[in-house]
């Protein structure tokens, strides 16, 4: 398998990892997440939305990269173009803060929603710093 195969194999994984994950999400946020939250108090429950929403924007902006290398890949943009508009993943600071366990009432799927989109993104913005220096 060639450089361009090796490419298209791990984009192709890797964007499926990331759908697979953001409908898990959206799974649990449309079925389970309320029912999680409600016995809380409002504080609570605004840092676990908060939380949740980081989740959604971590997914989110993966998506859009994962699709914008598939557009380079495909020639329909070029590198140069992408990286005049697009800043580097890593400066997203709501997306690279780290999942910590330090909140005590956070549901355990929640956690590992936060824990899983955490180390998909940080290993999405190492690859992506590589791209960007070639």
């Amino acid at each position: 398998m060639g450089k361009t195969g090796t490419t298209v194999f791990w984009l192709e994984k890797t964007f499926d990892e990331t759908l697979s994950l953001l409908i898990e999400a959206e799974q649990y946020h449309a079925y389970c997440f309320q029912q999680q939250v409600s016995h809380l108090v409002p504080d609570e429950r605004l840092t676990l939305t908060k939380e949740s929403l980081r989740v959604t924007s971590r997914l989110s902006h993966m998506v859009s990269w994962l699709m914008s290398e598939k557009a380079i890949l495909n020639h329909e943009i070029t590198r140069q173009d992408f990286l005049d508009l697009n800043p580097p993943l890593a400066d997203e600071t709501i997306c690279t803060e780290p999942a910590c366990d330090n909140i005590k009432c956070c549901p355990q799927a929640l956690q590992s929603l936060r824990k899983r989109s955490w180390e998909l993104f940080m290993r999405a913005s190492r690859i992506e710093g590589m791209l960007r220096k070639h």
